[in-house]
């Protein structure tokens, strides 16, 4: 009986090891991707946030992120990129913006954002130091306050 509840104790740390030890690796990958993508990134030396708005993903979290889009297209310290973009005649009518006129708006066209994590469908907000990556976050079910926290702090 002891050996049998050796064994149980044995394989449920090791699956809660491995369990944990893989959400790291996956959060690992998505860091350095994100920090590679925006050391690749032609930005000015103005920018001092990165708002990441996926096409396609959660609704709900694409649509707050295109709110905030269209309140704070004007600034310039905020670089939007627009991915996974079905249309952008239907996002322009959308979002009533004209999209070709504003310098700090970027069409990723060829979709080389792409991160390697779940959170792809979600908008990703970095803020930039001196043209890397200081921190980031996603507006998501579990974050859905993200762009008002990034309001209160521009």
């Amino acid at each position: 009986m002891k050996n049998n509840i050796k064994k149980y104790l044995f394989f449920t740390l090791m699956f809660g090891f491995l369990l944990v030890n893989s959400c790291n690796v996956q959060k690992n990958k998505e860091v350095n991707y994100l920090d590679e993508w925006v050391d690749e990134l032609d930005m000015g030396s103005n920018i001092e946030w990165i708002v990441v708005l996926p096409g396609l993903g959660c609704h709900g979290c694409i649509i707050e992120g295109e709110a905030f889009m269209k309140e704070y297209v004007e600034n310039e310290e905020i670089l939007f990129v627009l991915t996974k973009a079905e249309s952008i005649k239907l996002l322009q009518n959308k979002l009533d913006l004209k999209l070709g006129d504003y310098n700090n708006i970027m069409i990723d066209r060829d979709n080389k954002f792409s991160i390697p994590s779940d959170n792809i469908i979600y908008p990703c907000i970095i803020k930039v130091k001196e043209g890397a990556m200081e921190e980031y976050q996603f507006q998501s079910p579990s974050n859905s306050m993200a762009f008002e926290k990034l309001k209160a702090q521009i």
